[in-house]
């Protein structure tokens, strides 16, 4: 919108000419521009300048105010009048008005131009009536055009100045409306057979219509323009072919943006969605001769572009817009529609569409490799959507009419002038940011998709990686397995670039783990551009899979990647990948444990189960697992019989052999083996370590059967679902995580009792604690005493005083084994 002039992009305003007397004008001008509508000033000397006022001077000030504001046509002029007291005599009243009734005779009158005489006194009573009534006569006008300015008071410079603001807004309002309807004649009329000059006429109807703000009559006639301006296609020979086209387009689009912008200004957001699709069906199929098709694609471009700046910009709210679509009964506009992200979108669409023309049109040009100095004195023409060239003529410069094929090679070297990359890059960050605004997430994935493979094509792989990054977590939530192919496809490829090995395998096993059927080899693959991985087939998901284990083994057979030297395995760059519950690499190694028992004895042996499954297209061969637990001491390694031991993983650990270790397709690789502890409590199968040469290790999160997820990617395949254990029943109920009972009592204890006693009678009770096993180094012992005739329990431990009183006992010693001697203790009385 800012490559507009900004005449089409604001309301016409008012221009009122101020003659004499300098030192007042700048009071005058502030006051008019800070009223609504405003209006603005031109300043002239003397009245003198208005005799001739198409002298070179008078056109030098119009042209320059007209080409850097907004301001259209001279309204009202303004001439000063002074009385200061007792100054206004006869005689230079009488060379004012002389000069007044010439500049009214020669300039103002042929030109209807409305005239406002302000006369500046000091004091109203200075001036009689008779002299105002003179003044009027004289210069032809009304009692109110004649106004009096007393700057130095300053109640009545106020008043001065709104009565000065609202006579030039009357005759302002009055000029235009007279001009419009003198023009407007015409065209009712239809006396003009012409169809240039016909839209001519309805577009200063409109315009003079916007400075009187009549939108409504000012929207009527951009319409009967703009149809017209359709009906000159294929009608009128005035200018090459090429060159009338781009005309046509040019007029059509600045009088659809005029149109767009008044529904949207009154709130007619339904009826500016229409009218944009009609205007875009009226000229998308005008796309002009193959040489210049890309003049074509960039209108289109900005055609969104601009519409999609004047959504954003309008006033409607998100609200009323939602309330809007769902109260329509239009089934053709959708809610996209309505919002600024879904024409930012198409925008970056078109370009890139005039992009890939424009190469091609420079490719097929005869002086593609040559510098053609003769585009550099083409510009614009004074007509809107013409171009010509300048041509110095002595003094003077004078315009030519171009060929096509000039016009054509100045297009094609002004197109390659611009960088139209970094242009889409912003319109797809714009709709991107939109598109979150209105929680539209896939819309919003797939734009930083074409954001990202725009970084890609410009080799800035690290904001590529970053927006694909995010695409690609969409896609796998999502679960689209063809998109999610094509990300990963330019992940794989920015990780080679960057040298990011880690990246670079991880990506690639992901892609080789993707469900892609064998089926779709046979099907045409349904888009133009499959990304650098090419389309999702099961040849390249193998191709794929060698390439990443070719890497991890060291083979130097492996492609695509030795070409850069920072993509390698070895001793001292190892690589070691970790798979978690949410990862996407549980495609690749899917790990199961299942004890088969949930509650066991310490130093009694139990079975466990360890599952592995994977989604690669070809079989893998695993030198060692690891399975490690959360009680060290567990751990045990299992050794491919057929593969060398690798000390790295098994020292200190238990070892157990099996003749394969080979994970075939969707098919799950069980081993079982016995395990047992010494320690009670919770034991747990932590994670299961998989080595696949010296250099590379891939660690698993260990997974309980009853509680294991699906893989997202898999769940609807078409495939065989087996289970991680043999007996279905366990794959149900088992867990990863066993536990550990307390063990068994290891003690005798013996209560001696030496016979009956008296009451009141002290007697010995002796305990022997006597191990059967394991040797005891604390402990506690706890003796209930019962009383015959009925009461508590009672215990030397407590340190309460029993409730029965008549108790007393006493701990005289410890006697160890061996009848060693007694060691003395200090005796407690409870």
């Amino acid at each position: 919108m800012e490559e507009y002039p900004e005449e089409w992009r604001t309301p016409p305003v008012t221009l009122v000419s101020l003659v004499g007397w300098a030192e007042y004008h700048h009071l005058i001008s502030t006051h008019l521009l800070s009223i609504q509508p405003p209006t603005n000033t031109l300043a002239l000397p003397d009245l003198s300048k208005l005799l001739h006022p198409f002298s070179q001077e008078i056109r030098l000030i119009i042209r320059r105010v007209r080409s850097k504001s907004r301001w259209r046509n001279t309204e009202a002029g303004l001439a000063n009048q002074t009385s200061h007291q007792n100054s206004f005599c006869r005689r230079r009243c009488f060379q004012f008005q002389s000069g007044l009734w010439r500049s009214r005779s020669a300039a103002i009158r042929p030109r209807n131009v409305k005239l406002v005489v302000v006369v500046v006194v000091n004091d109203v009573d200075d001036v009689t009536e008779d002299r105002f009534i003179a003044l009027r006569k004289r210069a032809e006008v009304d009692s109110k055009c004649v106004v009096t300015f007393n700057p130095n008071n300053d109640s009545e410079l106020q008043n001065s100045l709104k009565r000065l603001g609202s006579v030039f807004a009357e005759l302002a309002i009055t000029y235009y409306r007279d001009e419009g309807r003198r023009i407007r004649t015409r065209v009712e009329k239809k006396s003009v057979n012409a169809i240039d000059l016909h839209i001519r006429y309805c577009f200063k109807v409109a315009v003079y219509a916007e400075f009187r703000r009549d939108w409504t009559e000012a929207l009527r006639f951009y319409e009967d323009a703009y149809h017209m301006s359709r009906e000159m296609i294929g009608t009128s020979t005035r200018l090459p072919p090429i060159q009338r086209l781009v005309e046509i387009k040019t007029i059509a689009e600045l009088l659809h943006f005029k149109i767009s912008t008044l529904l949207l200004h009154g709130g007619k957001i339904k009826e500016a969605v229409t009218w944009f699709r009609q205007h875009i069906a009226s000229y998308r199929k005008l796309v002009g001769a193959p040489e210049v098709r890309f003049l074509h694609w960039e209108w289109m471009s900005r055609q969104y572009l601009v519409f999609a700046e004047l959504l954003e910009t309008s006033s409607v709210s998100t609200q009323s817009i939602s309330s809007l679509v769902l109260g329509t009964a239009d089934r053709l506009l959708t809610q996209l529609e309505f919002h600024p992200s879904y024409y930012y979108q198409l925008s970056a669409h078109f370009l890139k569409e005039k992009r890939s023309s424009l190469e091609l049109a420079h490719s097929m040009s005869e002086s593609a490799h040559e510098t053609d100095s003769s585009v550099d004195s083409i510009a614009p023409s004074v007509y809107v959507g013409q171009f010509a060239r300048l041509l110095e003529q002595g003094d003077a410069l004078t315009m030519q009419v171009l060929t096509d094929e000039e016009y054509t090679r100045y297009a094609i070297a002004e197109g390659k002038r611009f960088q139209d990359t970094y242009e889409i890059v912003a319109l797809l960050k714009k709709s991107c940011e939109s598109y979150g605004n209105l929680k539209a997430q896939r819309m919003g994935s797939f734009c930083g998709f074409q954001m990202a493979a725009e970084y890609f094509a410009l080799g800035d792989f690290s904001n590529a990686k970053q927006h694909f990054d995010g695409v690609a977590s969409q896609y796998r939530q999502e679960g689209w397995v063809t998109l999610l192919w094509e990300v990963l496809g330019f992940l794989r490829e920015c990780s080679r670039k960057q040298g990011a090995v880690r990246d670079f395998v991880e990506y690639s096993l992901e892609m080789a783990a993707l469900p892609v059927s064998s089926g779709t080899e046979t099907q045409p693959f349904r888009f133009k551009e499959c990304g650098p991985a090419g389309p999702p087939t099961l040849s390249l998901r193998e191709i794929i899979h060698k390439e990443a284990f070719g890497l991890v083994s060291g083979d130097a057979g492996s492609v695509s990647v030795e070409d850069n030297n920072s993509i390698k395995i070895n001793a001292d760059n190892p690589l070691h990948l970790e798979i978690d519950l949410v990862s996407p690499l549980r495609a690749v190694l899917l790990a199961s444990v299942a004890f088969h028992e949930q509650t066991i004895k310490p130093g009694i042996s139990t079975l466990i189960t360890v599952s592995l499954l994977s989604q690669l297209p070809m079989a893998v061969e695993i030198d060692q697992l690891e399975v490690q637990f959360n009680q060290s001491e567990c751990n045990f390694v299992i050794v491919n019989a057929h593969r060398p031991l690798l000390a790295a993983m098994n020292d200190g650990h238990r070892v157990e052999r099996t003749p394969s270790l080979t994970l075939v397709t969707n098919k799950w690789l069980r081993l079982t083996y016995g395990i047992k502890s010494e320690q009670s409590g919770k034991l747990e199968c932590v994670s299961v370590i998989a080595k696949m040469g010296p250099n590379f290790t891939i660690c698993c999160r260990a997974e309980s059967p009853a509680s294991m997820d699906d893989l997202p990617l898999w769940k609807f395949e078409d495939r065989m679902e087996t289970f991680p254990t043999k007996d279905p029943a366990l794959a149900f109920t088992s867990q990863k995580a066993a536990h550990v009972e307390e063990p068994d009592p290891q003690v005798d204890v013996t209560l001696c009792a030496s016979g009956p006693a008296l009451v009141g009678e002290s007697f010995m009770v002796p305990v022997t604690v006597a191990s059967r096993g394991h040797n005891i180094y604390s402990g506690e012992l706890k003796i209930n005493l019962v009383d015959v005739r009925g009461g508590g329990l009672f215990s030397p431990r407590e340190t309460e005083p029993s409730s029965m009183d008549s108790h007393h006992v006493e701990l005289l010693g410890v006697v160890e084994q061996e009848g060693e001697e007694e060691s003395p203790i200090g005796s407690r009385q409870n």
